[in-house]
């Protein structure tokens, strides 16, 4: 892999220094109402067995168990985005990279997200609503909260991210991360495409583990529901496989490449059957209370997984084997001894 010194900046750049301080605080800003919220998510879930003691209904406290995936979420997204706010105020390169990566796995995940909140989650919302008879509201009422909510998550998983790449891959601000800041970064070892690939499995080998200890580490495996500590080896395995493989990737490692290939293949023919199974049985599993299993029930939320998360997963499937196909030639070219820039191309 070619350690060459990147190009020099084009002089006629305008300087965008201000700038970049400007998008680090509104980054670190971003960090701390993450962190704000999962410390909120921390009392919650300290205070549960407390509520519980108190005589309050069992579900509470299970709710507030339950958070602790999303805690660990927060927790992560706030040292990320503090972390990147640092970096684009000081006009790091690896600042720069890391920001238009993790952007655009922001925008593509969240249209993404906010497609399946329309056509599903949406109507499933609504419906859980009305069978409850403590929450009875007006249909009018109901579609007003769902577009409310779907402006909402348009607002934080579309508006944002997209503000970020449109300002990030301004070649002006390129130029200043790299007049700034003119040393080579390990970011700058591993072509973009390839890096969003090492992110998530980094991402996943980093969050998977303490995200499904909160559900006692149930674990779907083509059909069978597996917990405990049957189902903590499993995952221990595939944390280990996808932290191999972060560091596989980064490294264009073809056998990481291969890796990945086989991985998804693998977790798509488990999601589909996972979905022809007896879902229920895994929320019994999570230890879910009865009131939410009863909801789910009659949400119609288990048919419509049924019938459609077959069809999701190729979907996803297909476009995840069209990325694979499109970034193999990086680490062909790896494989082959080929030089390359270890500054992120525009092509990157």
């Amino acid at each position: 892999m070619s350690t060459a010194q990147p190009p020099a900046a084009t002089p006629a750049l305008p300087d965008r220094s201000t700038r970049l301080m400007l998008f680090g605080i509104f980054q670190i800003l971003l960090g701390c109402l993450c962190g704000l919220m999962g410390l909120m998510m921390v009392v919650v879930s300290v205070l549960g067995p407390m509520v519980k003691a108190a005589g309050a209904p069992q579900g509470e406290a299970i709710n507030a168990q339950m958070m602790i995936p999303a805690m660990v979420l927060y927790l992560a997204m706030a040292v990320a985005l503090i972390w990147l706010g640092v970096g684009s105020i000081r006009a790091r390169r690896w600042a720069w990279t890391l920001t238009v990566v993790v952007s655009w796995m922001w925008l593509i995940m969240g249209v993404t997200g906010c497609v399946v909140f329309v056509l599903f989650a949406g109507p499933m919302m609504s419906a859980a609503i009305e069978q409850q008879p403590k929450m009875k509201m007006p249909p009018q009422a109901l579609v007003i909260m769902r577009i409310i909510t779907g402006a909402v998550l348009a607002c934080i998983y579309i508006l944002l991210p997209a503000i970020f790449v449109i300002f990030y891959h301004r070649e002006s601000v390129r130029a200043t991360c790299q007049r700034r800041d003119p040393q080579v970064r390990w970011t700058d070892r591993c072509p973009m495409p390839v890096l969003a690939l090492s992110i998530l499995h980094a991402s996943g080998a980093a969050l998977y583990m303490p995200s499904t200890a909160a559900y006692g580490f149930v674990m779907p495996v083509f059909g069978v529901f597996l917990s405990g500590a049957a189902g903590a080896a499993v995952i221990l395995l595939l944390t280990l496989a996808m932290a191999y493989l972060a560091w596989g990737t980064y490294r264009l490692q073809m056998a990481a490449w291969w890796g990945t290939l086989l991985l998804w293949i693998v977790g798509i023919l488990n999601m589909v059957a996972f979905s022809q199974t007896g879902l229920m049985e895994m929320y019994e599993k999570m230890r879910m209370p009865p009131a939410q299993l009863e909801m789910i029930r009659k949400s119609g939320m288990i048919e419509m997984m049924s019938r459609w998360m077959p069809w999701m997963g190729l979907v996803g499937g297909a476009v995840w084997l069209g990325y694979l196909l499109y970034v193999r030639r990086y680490f062909v070219r790896s494989a082959e001894g080929a030089p390359g820039d270890t500054w992120p191309s525009r092509e990157a």
